[in-house]
């Protein structure tokens, strides 16, 4: 329903709005554009701008193309709980854009050229980091995980030029990782950042952000948000890191 390319447009208060819209698409259907900015933490004239970027003519045409779209999805989909199979299938929608493929090509462009890719991330993210560098190094690409957040880099031993670190986190701002990616910033590293929101401290400070827009999933301070489509974007990469080196 968003495609990837406006979504990759929208600031962090618009960001805001889409998280809220796609947690509650049915409450949404119905809901005045006063309570909409209400819930969101927002004023009603973002929640106009945040319809317009995604191609409707107003808020009104926003909730009916909502209702249509829940139809759509509840004629295909029956499920009475939470089922990631809705998002996960908008989201392979979105990656056959030509926006994001030619992400995936800058990205594959700037880890070809590097000497040395890093993957960084914590909890879930660390498993995933773990995997992503088995995954490229199976690929042919040296890679190697960072366990330790308070990892140091000596500036007497700097890392080789041109070394990429790939900073896996959901919400692109948990502390750690933001410290980590200053502390790497210094040294001559690309930063590309895998993150659920385009328009975190993570998105702004790395070099390459590749979002991914899934319906974040909290309790408490665990995050159940999906991770498949990090799983998909370490293999895509490397099966096109494997295909440059077998030509």
């Amino acid at each position: 329903m968003f495609s990837y390319e406006k979504l990759q447009t929208l600031n962090e208060i618009e960001t805001a709005i889409y998280n809220y819209v796609i947690k509650h698409e049915a409450a949404v259907e119905t809901m005045p554009i006063r309570e909409l900015a209400k819930h969101a933490h927002v004023s009603t004239a973002s929640v106009l701008r945040f319809a317009e970027k995604m191609g409707y003519d107003g808020y009104a045409e926003l909730r009916f193309a909502l209702k249509q779209d829940r139809k759509a999805k509840a004629a295909e989909f029956q499920a009475t709980s939470y089922d990631s199979s809705v998002p996960l299938a908008d989201f392979f929608n979105k990656v056959n854009s030509a926006d994001f493929n030619k992400l995936i090509d800058e990205a594959l462009a700037i880890v070809q050229k590097a000497p040395l890719v890093m993957f960084f991330g914590l909890g879930s993210g660390n498993s995933l980091a773990q995997y992503g560098a088995r995954f490229w190094s199976n690929a042919g690409k040296i890679a190697l995980p960072v366990f330790d957040p308070f990892q140091p880099f000596p500036q007497s031993s700097p890392l080789p030029a041109g070394t990429v670190v790939v900073v896996l986190s959901v919400s692109g701002e948990t502390t750690e990782v933001i410290d980590f990616v200053n502390k790497v910033r210094p040294e001559d590293v690309k930063i590309i950042a895998v993150t659920n929101s385009g328009a975190s401290t993570l998105a702004k400070l790395a070099d390459l952000t590749i979002a991914y827009f899934m319906p974040e999933i909290k309790h408490a301070s665990l995050n159940l948000t999906t991770q498949v489509p990090v799983v998909y974007l370490i293999e895509l990469i490397g099966h096109r890191l494997d295909e440059l080196n077998h030509q």
